[in-house]
């Protein structure tokens, strides 16, 4: 951010009366495969949109994508987030709203994200800047002590032209206590729309307390010369976050807050976000009549808000206008024409044409105003004749001056091509809600200054890009998008195809654990069998991980105790099973993150392999089925003999985690000290009469035991016993998976050191399992069956669980919300957001007549996404 008031929004004054744009959405969409010139291209539009934050990250940035960026000011007393601009300093209210936008373009285009294979990237930038607002915040319980919202001082920061790298400690760290709602409340609609995106639970958590932190003092807090907020205040911060929280937790007195959001008479911004939260207050209730500023949004001239950034400002009206295009409150093809002017493809008024998206053409914008990009050269008018050093890829320059086009790709013109975090938020959404509509173009396997390519098969693979998408269920009910290298036609030696390098597509993904994982995803093409060859980077003498693969569930082999060679090298053999899917994903969970590297893939297509590693493995599918036995109710009182151990309060060390199917679960995790039993003691603070759960310890390997079926006591507490095996870790960890979240509360824990137990009256039925895997907070899956379809409705639509009338996510969605909480969701109602009977019936698409699985919200999922072609309905 430059040392001018760049960033000041231009406000319409008076009452604008909005006309809402009723064009309806298009009936057919282009084809997956439809070619298309460089300015429909919005696959790869999207593609590049992202790289921009890369540029910016700070702090900690292993998980940057770009060749030419390394850590920086890692001494900061929170390290972490972006900077904010073409410079190094962080102002919180633009990098609040910047992932505030970010996580809305993907909450209303997720299918756009999932089908280029941008959502891995997405979850990554979004992570990073929702993590910082959590270290940047101090809680005292569930109260906001203070929050830190600005790093570095402006003058200061813009006296240094380098690299961050180099630029050494900042010193300055802003601290408030309260008055700076617009700053606070923008944290808070950030964390909230991760959560609804992502379902990291602090998220939920720190967002709760910062909104109720930003209502306490709604005053605002302005930057000095760098940025004043002086247009809107507060008052829309506080509806957008509002907003966020409403659809994480449907709590009534959100909804009420947004609902008294501002009229909206200018283009969501940093500084304004009133037409944001206005669009979600239609969304939600149906009453459009706050989003005003929708109704400029027409005709075929360059969309001009401001001087400063105008192109930002046009790229945030494009995707405010394609989300109302969702409500046929708005015309998509209004976005698409005004996007040719970002990207070069229409004349401004006079007569020029700029490509304003760095590297995204031959004759894009490539001096950007940005120190980390032209370390060596400087801002200064005469080294504007010098060509950055690095390419700053996917950057919407800040564009014309005025309405007619006026503008020039020198670094010194801070004002026309400067780059800000907020400047790409709105752009980013705007190539996701283009490709949404219109499903054209490709994402690309080069990149000039990228390491990590994140592609898919959403669109067309580009001439020699044999990268491709492909969207594979995990165990569980969640469905994740994955890179794949498809080889296709690669000549073999010996009958063996070699993935390495660009070739492998190897990445790292976060475990249930939380821990970093490196994977690698590919098609078998009919290979017999693999080998995966791994460097170890760390002192680890063994490694461990597993295969899997997708045919309709998923199977997954798993190996431990393999021993690394002297050399650091090891090679892991797998036969591939007759019926797996068509890819294959190699999952290497010890050592962690840079602790070792995938290096390459060996396709066999005879069955032999070509490792001569001697190694120990053990195997086990997962689709082994657990064995279930009840246990009577024992009426009987029993009572402690004095050698029991209570653990309560701080001392048992309670929390919540998010399982695998999204939900927030409350667990607790202890030393068992020698104790032979435990039991557990919930308060239920829900109207449900019953508990489900499990114990668990691992000792090598995974060993859980499961109850469910567990009635409530009258007086809404339940206790539960568990007999610690022979064999048991040092740890135990009790999990209690319904009610999820706030409906329980774990209140104590017993340890019975004789083995005998204090709790007095207990129904339960338990199921055993275990599980042979290398990571200790693995959460066994489970499938919940609701009760079999009535077999004498016939389905009217295949798939329209909400009765609709037609087939999309929100009958996914409605599907697992039946599975996870049948008297919420199930047959006690006939509205939308319950699945009636006919809509039981016609949600049944897997194996029909099974009744209703997580299977068929997957499958229905699979077909959307167009992984699968037909919905696998064959009777059982």
């Amino acid at each position: 951010m430059n040392k001018f008031n760049r960033l000041k929004s231009a406000i319409i004054s008076g009452a604008v009366a909005m006309s809402a744009l009723a064009a309806p959405l298009s009936a057919v969409s282009p084809s997956l495969t439809a070619n298309a010139a460089d300015g429909d291209n919005y696959a790869k539009l999207l593609q590049y949109s992202l790289y921009f934050y890369d540029a910016n990250m700070c702090g900690n940035n292993s998980d940057c994508a770009l060749t030419w960026r390394g850590n920086c000011h890692t001494n900061d007393v929170v390290p972490g987030g972006f900077h904010d601009a073409g410079d190094h300093v962080m102002f919180g209210q633009p990098q609040g709203y910047a992932a505030s936008t970010l996580g809305w373009s993907y909450y209303e285009f997720k299918d756009a994200y999932d089908s280029t294979g941008q959502t891995a990237h997405l979850k990554v930038i979004t992570d990073k800047f929702a993590k910082f607002f959590r270290d940047a915040t101090e809680l005292n319980g569930n109260t906001v002590s203070r929050v830190l919202i600005e790093k570095g001082e402006g003058n200061t920061d813009h006296n240094y032209w380098g690299a961050p790298e180099t630029q050494g400690d900042r010193g300055r760290m802003l601290w408030t206590t309260g008055g700076a709602a617009n700053v606070t409340a923008e944290y808070a609609a950030a964390l909230a729309a991760n959560y609804v995106n992502f379902g990291n639970a602090d998220d939920l958590k720190y967002a709760k307390a910062l909104y109720e932190f930003s209502k306490k003092d709604k005053s605002f807090y302005s930057a000095g010369t760098f940025y004043d907020a002086h247009w809107t205040g507060s008052d829309d911060e506080l509806a957008w976050a509002a907003g966020w929280l409403y659809l994480a937790t449907k709590d009534q007195s959100y909804l009420n807050d947004l609902k008294g959001c501002p009229t909206a008479y200018s283009v969501h911004s940093w500084e304004s976000v009133q037409l944001g939260a206005a669009i979600l207050k239609g969304e939600i209730t149906g009453d459009w009549g706050s989003a005003a500023e929708l109704s400029k949004f027409s005709g075929n001239n360059y969309y001009f808000a401001n001087e400063w950034g105008s192109a930002r400002h046009n790229a945030t009206a494009q995707l405010c206008s394609l989300v109302a295009a969702k409500y046929n409150k708005a015309d998509s093809s209004w976005a698409k024409g005004q996007m040719e002017y970002l990207t070069g493809d229409k004349a401004f008024a006079n007569g020029q044409k700029h490509c304003l998206v760095v590297g995204f053409k031959p004759d894009s914008s490539k001096n950007p105003h940005h120190r980390a990009a032209s370390p060596d050269v400087g801002a200064s008018k005469e080294n504007d004749g010098q060509n950055n050093k690095y390419l700053l890829i996917g950057a919407l320059c800040g564009g014309p001056l005025d309405a007619n086009g006026t503008y020039q790709d020198i670094r010194s013109d801070y004002q026309g091509n400067e780059v800000a975090i907020d400047y790409n938020a709105g752009f980013v959404g705007a190539a996701a809600g283009l490709y949404h509509f219109y499903k054209t173009g490709s994402t690309v396997s080069q990149i000039e200054g990228v390491k990590k390519i994140y592609s898919g098969s959403g669109a067309t693979v580009t001439p020699g890009n044999n990268t491709t998408t492909t969207t594979q269920p995990n165990p569980g009910n969640n469905t994740t998008t994955t890179t794949v290298y498809n080889p296709g036609n690669t000549p073999s030696n010996d009958d063996d195809v070699v993935l390495e390098g660009s070739k492998l597509g190897a990445k790292t993904e976060e475990g249930d654990d939380g821990a970093i994982n490196n994977v690698a995803e590919f098609e078998h093409n009919g290979a017999k069998s693999v080998t995966l060859y791994l460097k170890v980077n760390s002192n680890d003498t063994e490694v461990s991980g597993g295969f899997g693969t997708w045919n309709g569930e998923w199977l997954q082999e798993e190996f431990s105790g393999v021993k690394v060679n002297s050399d650091k090298t090891v090679s892991i053999d797998y036969n591939i099973p007759s019926n797996a899917g068509s890819t294959i994903k190699a999952m290497v969970w010890w050592p962690h993150d840079d602790g070792v590297t995938i290096e390459k893939v060996v396709l066999h297509k005879s069955a032999s392999s070509s490792s001569g590693t001697n190694k120990t493995t053990t195997t086990k599918p997962t689709t082994t089925k657990p064995t279930t036995t009840t246990t009577k109710p024992d009426n009987s009182s029993t009572s402690s003999n004095g050698n029991d151990v209570v653990l309560e309060g701080s001392k048992l060390g309670a929390k919540t985690e998010e399982g695998d199917d999204g939900a927030i679960n409350n667990v607790a995790e202890f030393p068992h000290n020698g104790a032979k039993s435990v039991t557990l003691y919930l308060k239920v603070n829900s109207n449900d009469t019953e508990v489900s759960g499990g114990f668990g310890t691992w000792n090598g390997e995974w060993l859980q035991e499961e109850f469910k079926g567990v009635k409530v006591n009258s007086d809404k507490t339940v206790s539960i016993d568990y007999t610690i095996p022979s064999n048991a870790g040092s740890t135990i960890k009790a999990m209690v998976w319904w009610p999820h979240d706030d409906g329980v509360t774990i209140e104590k824990v017993v340890l019975h050191m004789d083995g005998s137990s204090s709790a007095k009256t207990t129904t339960r039925v338990t199921t055993t399992t275990t599980r042979t895997t290398t990571k200790e907070t693995t959460t066994t899956t489970r499938t919940t069956t609701t009760t079999a379809s009535n077999k004498e409705l016939d389905a009217k639509l295949l798939g329209d669980a909400n009765c609709d009338n037609q087939v999309d996510l929100s009958d996914v969605v409605l599907i697992m919300q039946a599975l996870a909480n049948p008297n919420k969701y199930g047959l006690n109602g006939s509205d939308r957001t319950h699945m009636t009977e006919q809509g039981q019936a016609n949600a049944d698409v897997h194996k029909r007549g099974n009744g209703v699985t997580s299977n068929d919200a997957l499958a229905i999922q699979l077909k959307l996404l167009n992984v699968i072609s037909s919905l696998p309905t064959d009777q059982v």
